[in-house]
């Protein structure tokens, strides 16, 4: 029995006391990373551009508060936008895929091709095309969300049986209701994985543009802060942008349970 089953058969607060454990493990970690942050900083005398002690990242927070939340907002914005189009077009793109061997076969082959050149060199087209807007941000983080999620997506799909194809048509189910009650709630663990891992993507793309050609958000503070050789506010920033991911995918966690929680009820119940 797993720990997750587990937890669903104790109720609501084995659940509680699962994540409660969970968090608790995350806090320790950062207790201890923190911890050795602290002893090289201040035994190591490790230069401060190389490594900022914790109170210079402290203090860079606490100065420049209101520029790096203004940062994180315009960061923010380009990394859901970009995420949205990518899972649009993702979702779309898979079920064409999967729909139809004519789409797969004259598509994919392209779709595998066009990963091969490096997002980067598209960078600064996008910005002689669209300027210093956040357009070539969204842009660059939605294409480098894309492919995985399409693929994590396909493989959801191609998870549909012929048994669950014959069930879904016994109950009167058509093509269209076939896909949206059956197929992709089917799909919906695979497609989430995926999401996860558009996220973290995502988050690079938009810092990525943002490094080319910028002058706001997160990538250009860090940039800004680098040129500078300021270790606090680049070390800032990065928390923020590790923040902002860890964010992300946490909501998709709780997205997921939330979806799956009658699977999962049911699962655990019969087993």
């Amino acid at each position: 029995m797993t720990a997750e089953s587990t937890a669903w058969r104790l109720g609501p607060f084995g659940r509680l006391g699962r994540h409660a454990g969970s968090f608790a493990t995350n806090l320790a970690i950062a207790g201890v990373v923190l911890g050795g942050w602290v002893a090289v900083t201040t035994l190591g005398h490790v230069p401060t551009y190389l490594l900022p002690p914790v109170s210079r990242v402290y203090a860079a927070f606490r100065d420049t508060g209101g520029l790096l939340l203004s940062s994180t907002r315009v960061t923010v914005v380009e990394i859901v936008l970009g995420l949205a189009v990518a899972t649009a077009a993702a979702l779309a793109l898979a079920v064409a895929l999967v729909a139809s061997r004519l789409v797969r076969k004259a598509l994919y082959p392209v779709l595998v091709a066009t990963q091969s050149a490096p997002k980067e060199a598209l960078a600064p087209i996008f910005i002689i095309w669209w300027g210093f807007s956040s357009l070539p941000k969204i842009v660059m983080a939605a294409l480098i969300a894309f492919f995985p999620m399409v693929v994590a997506t396909v493989t959801g799909l191609e998870r549909f049986s012929e048994q669950q194809r014959l069930l879904a048509a016994s109950m009167g189910a058509g093509p269209l209701r076939t896909l949206f009650s059956f197929r992709l709630w089917v799909a919906l663990p695979s497609f989430l994985s995926g999401l996860r891992l558009g996220i973290t993507l995502a988050v690079v793309g938009a810092v990525l543009g943002e490094f080319l050609g910028s002058d706001a958000g997160l990538g250009y503070m860090i940039l800004s802060a680098s040129r500078r050789l300021d270790g606090g506010l680049l070390y800032a920033s990065l928390l923020i942008l590790v923040a902002v991911s860890w964010t992300l995918v946490r909501l998709v966690d709780l997205t997921e349970a939330i979806l799956l929680r009658g699977v999962r009820k049911s699962t655990y119940a019969g087993g």
